[in-house]
């Protein structure tokens, strides 16, 4: 598998600043690293290393490819965080909300790379995905991305509620940092939880389980994306939702079939005897 991502910077700043130039670059890597370890088991400081595989002179055109793939994530992986990170600047330029598979702190990430573009096209940035040479993904970012997710990264509301998914990105040893990431089933948020040492047991018990359900104090924005958990229980959930022999002996919902058993609820219902 060859995946390479490629940027180009447009507009007379374009090749002209040098370290506003690099500054870009260095939020773009910095985006691929948080998104890496949203989909990893573990986080890491360092994530993927990558290599020029292609570098113009004279302006920022550039494709950048995996040198040394971090420890805990794969070149699927690699994959995907480069799809989630075009895919999700896209989105950011048309909406004013944290784009799909992106967490709280992504989408900062996100804001510093746009907010030195221009506002049209011509003077913006261009991004591609490319897997063994087929086009995956494209964005046109300007501008109005950065304005979207400062609008989407300001807090609003805090509730206590639950949310249900996977846990990700496990951090050790950080007193003040996520120790996880929650992938959630519904809108595909990333939520950054954070657990007191009374959970670690918990923490550990529903570490790389399909199915959790975590209940906690949710700083949430305006339209009810959580940014951030900090937990106040976990619960293991099964894999796939099971019904009992009971549930099932007088159909799915056995209230709905007035006691009878699913044969004759069907024959009541087709007019028979």
């Amino acid at each position: 598998m060859n995946v390479e991502l490629l940027l180009k910077l447009r507009g007379p700043h374009a090749g002209m600043d040098a370290q506003e130039s690099l500054r870009t670059l260095h939020n773009v890597l910095s985006l691929l690293r948080e998104l890496e370890n949203s989909e990893a088991v573990r986080s890491s400081r360092e994530g993927t290393r990558w290599t020029f595989s292609r570098l113009g002179l004279g302006s920022v055109d550039c494709a950048l490819e995996p040198l040394r793939i971090a420890e805990h994530s794969s070149y699927g992986v690699v994959e995907r965080t480069l799809r989630t990170a075009v895919a999700g600047l896209a989105e950011a330029e048309s909406t004013a909300r944290i784009p799909t598979g992106w967490s709280a702190r992504a989408a900062n990430l996100g804001r510093r790379i746009a907010r030195s573009l221009g506002a049209s096209p011509d003077v913006g940035m261009s991004m591609e995905v490319r897997c063994d040479g087929a086009v995956l993904r494209t964005a046109e970012v300007t501008q109005r991305a950065a304005m979207n997710l400062d609008t989407a990264t300001r807090s609003r509301f805090e509730t206590v509620g639950s949310r249900r998914g996977r846990l990700s990105g496990l951090e050790e040893g950080k007193r003040h940092t996520p120790r996880a990431r929650l992938r959630t089933e519904v809108g595909d948020e990333v939520i950054p939880v954070y657990f007191s040492p009374a959970l670690e047991t918990d923490l550990r018990g529903a570490w790389r389980r399909d199915r959790v359900e975590i209940t906690g104090h949710i700083l949430e924005n305006a339209l009810g994306q959580a940014m951030k958990m900090q937990a106040i229980s976990v619960e293991l959930l099964p894999t796939e939702a099971v019904l009992s022999d009971d549930d099932l002996s007088a159909g799915f919902w056995p209230d709905m079939t007035g006691g009878q058993d699913s044969v004759d609820y069907l024959e009541a219902m087709r007019g028979g005897n």
